[in-house]
């Protein structure tokens, strides 16, 4: 497995010069938090809920791609986030002086509570494991993103282009925080959220319907 997603480096400041990139990512990730944060209700045994579109999304995952800022350029700010069972990651390519990518994978779970929360930025040091590869310790940044403060953990990655080739059809994230497990996650459908990512880049048209919100999706 490639291992160019984990080829990163500490985030200096200047990533967060344009903040309101990550306030409107925030506001996707409210979203998503409001209408997929129903583990409760499955447990409840909630067969209508399991059999409905969001309770297939819960649990088998879904793709969104959008420009993570309202006053993005074409090609700037592309992100292809994956959501499942309380978690996100995204991949974000560059905007305004931010020539790198980001990987962040958040908490939509307001049960999870090792996952760190930090309202302002913070360094921390995680454990990122991915696939069969070996765990490795990393430095990132802690923030939360939007009005209900949904934590993240962001990554910096050299390039977008990078972060692209090795984007593969499955990948799996486990990370830890102060030795316990925060979130894991596997993505699929790698190959097809890679070339919408491109489309976004190329500033050409990409799918951008939010499947919870389009009545049209099934």
């Amino acid at each position: 497995m490639k291992k160019t997603i984990l080829t990163m480096c500490l985030l200096s400041h200047a990533v967060f010069a344009g903040e309101e990139a990550f306030d409107v990512l925030g506001s996707v990730m409210d979203t998503n938090k409001k209408e997929l944060n129903v583990k409760q209700e499955m447990d409840k045994g909630n067969k209508a809920f399991a059999k409905s579109k969001y309770g297939r999304y819960y649990k088998e995952g879904y793709w969104q791609f959008f420009h993570a800022s309202s006053k993005a350029k074409k090609g700037e700010y592309c992100t292809a986030m994956f959501a499942r069972e309380g978690v996100s990651v995204s991949i974000m390519g560059p905007g305004g002086d931010y020539k790198g990518a980001l990987m962040m994978i958040g908490s939509l779970d307001d049960k999870n509570t090792a996952f760190p929360t930090s309202s302002s930025q913070s360094k921390v040091t995680v454990t990122l494991k991915q696939g069969k590869d070996a765990p490795q310790t990393l430095k990132a940044f802690n923030y939360t993103l939007g009005e209900s403060q949904a934590p993240v953990i962001v990554f910096a990655v050299p390039t977008i282009e990078a972060a692209l080739e090795s984007m593969e059809e499955s990948m799996d994230f486990h990370l830890e925080y102060e030795g316990k497990n925060i979130a894991d996650i596997e993505w699929h459908g790698g190959k097809r959220a890679k070339e919408e990512l491109k489309k976004c880049l190329a500033g050409k048209p990409f799918y951008d319907k939010n499947p919870l919100k389009d009545k049209s999706i099934k």
